[in-house]
């Protein structure tokens, strides 16, 4: 033990009758060693701090050991884990913006009445159509009511709607209907 510890042992009461007889010979015979003792104990009155009872070590050292041992064995795999609420909230924003992105487009019967997407392959008889750059919309809109017809495709890279019918009879009468309407539509074809 070097003269700190002893020192330290000595002002707890920490050494037994003999070794403390001895310390206090050393401390009447070196006066440097009585110097570092009194330094000591006024630090010690000064910070309030008294030796802790022999309990209290005892307690603090269960209290380690139980740690380290904690510490040692981890934590289960299957452990609860519990979410504060705004991790709750996020993943629920999460969710709602994935659900919104990602399926609700390809949900059925979504969009407007008469439109269907370019991928979707024609079904029925079906005519292409060029409107005139100054055709109102809603007077192109109510022709197209009129008539039944679908807009499957367009503008493509020369103007032109694709237009479908119920059938074969419809595109024939349509396909008059807006020949018959120059001011509303400049071609008709049929692919």
């Amino acid at each position: 033990m070097d003269s700190d510890d002893h020192l330290l042992a000595y002002m707890q009461g920490r050494l037994d009758p003999d070794a403390a007889a001895g310390f206090e010979a050393e401390l009447a015979e070196s006066p440097a060693l009585r110097a570092e003792l009194a330094a000591l104990r006024a630090a010690a009155a000064a910070l309030g701090a008294e030796a802790p009872p022999a309990a209290a070590r005892a307690a603090g050292w269960d209290r380690l050991s139980r740690s380290i041992e904690a510490e040692r064995t981890g934590v289960p795999a299957n452990a609860t884990r519990r979410f504060s609420p705004l991790q709750v909230a996020g993943i629920a924003a999460a969710a709602v913006l994935v659900w919104q992105l990602a399926a609700v487009p390809y949900l059925p019967g979504r969009g407007p009445a008469g439109y269907r997407p370019v991928s979707d392959t024609l079904t029925g008889p079906a005519l292409q159509v060029a409107f005139a750059d100054d055709a109102p919309l809603a007077q192109v809109t109510a022709l197209l009511v009129a008539l039944g017809a679908t807009v499957t495709d367009g503008p493509g890279a020369l103007g032109l709607f694709t237009l479908t019918f119920a059938d074969d009879a419809a595109r024939d009468a349509g396909e008059a209907a807006l020949r018959a309407r120059p001011e509303l539509v400049t071609a008709v074809a049929r692919p």
